[in-house]
């Protein structure tokens, strides 16, 4: 435990605080756990595919140790078969990230305070699921330093799903040859995310942003190099942008919109 501290920066003081962290570091492996069945297919699905494009099992070990970005692994994967410009494939998996982005912005006032070896190493673990459940955790506190508390949710969310997705990525490799096509594993990945954001979502921007890039991804398909997926993300964050600007009261509930108010007055 004192080397994981070390090594995100977390500062205990005293018996009771180290109680507090671990109890935290339970709580958000706990609070995960129900994601860990589709990460791991999404894991699984990713590895297999990747195996059955040709690349030696050592590297997709590698890549997912590295790269830990299904999505744009996906993506780029399906553009490099094709023969797709490398300018191409470079512009399509910086687009997929730029979730990644969003999500990190939306901890720094979490983590701002750390030195930079310790805060890239948060950027670096702060995926899709942590990042949705963590927002949604402290969705009513104003976000400022983090605390003993938040701290161990987030690394015991975190860590939990980092290393889920390299045991379903060694499984991946380990049984690509075995794992049947028409077993839609992608599909109950996709359902798994799609619940989490639904649970997420207060404003009607949100929900057209959403709608929006469903139905390009949905009838861009004959795009080639998976385009689709480029312009899905523009159309959609540009849609969204315009109905919170033209509507910036759009909640789709009151304790959304009383959230909202006690952030601005904070």
């Amino acid at each position: 435990m004192n080397k994981l501290c070390r090594l995100f920066g977390v500062k205990l003081d005293g018996h009771a605080q180290k109680l507090e962290f671990d109890a935290a570091i339970r709580d958000g492996l706990q609070t995960i756990s129900s994601t860990v069945p589709a990460m791991m297919i999404w894991a699984v699905v990713t590895a297999a595919a990747m195996m059955g494009a040709g690349m030696p099992p050592l590297y997709v070990l590698l890549i997912n140790l590295v790269v830990y970005a299904a999505s744009a692994q996906l993506a780029v994967l399906a553009m490099l078969i094709a023969g797709a410009p490398m300018v191409m494939i470079w512009l399509t998996a910086c687009v997929v990230n730029l979730r990644f982005v969003i999500f990190s912005a939306s901890l720094k006032p979490y983590f701002q305070h750390l030195p930079f070896k310790h805060r890239w190493l948060y950027g670096f673990l702060n995926g899709d699921i942590n990042s949705m459940l963590f927002n949604h955790r402290y969705r009513n506190e104003v976000p400022t330093q983090a605390s003993v508390q938040q701290t161990g949710f987030f690394l015991g969310m975190a860590l939990t799903n980092y290393l889920v997705w390299q045991v379903g990525t060694v499984a991946g490799v380990l049984l690509a040859s075995l794992i049947p096509a028409e077993w839609g594993l992608k599909l109950a990945a996709a359902l798994t995310l799609l619940v989490l954001v639904i649970k997420i979502v207060d404003h009607w921007a949100a929900v057209v942003g959403c709608l929006v890039t469903a139905l390009v991804a949905l009838f861009f398909q004959f795009l080639p190099f998976n385009l689709w997926i480029f312009l899905a993300i523009i159309v959609g964050v540009a849609a969204a942008l315009l109905v919170e600007t033209v509507w910036p009261n759009g909640y789709l509930n009151q304790s959304a919109r009383l959230r909202a108010v006690q952030r601005e007055v904070s």
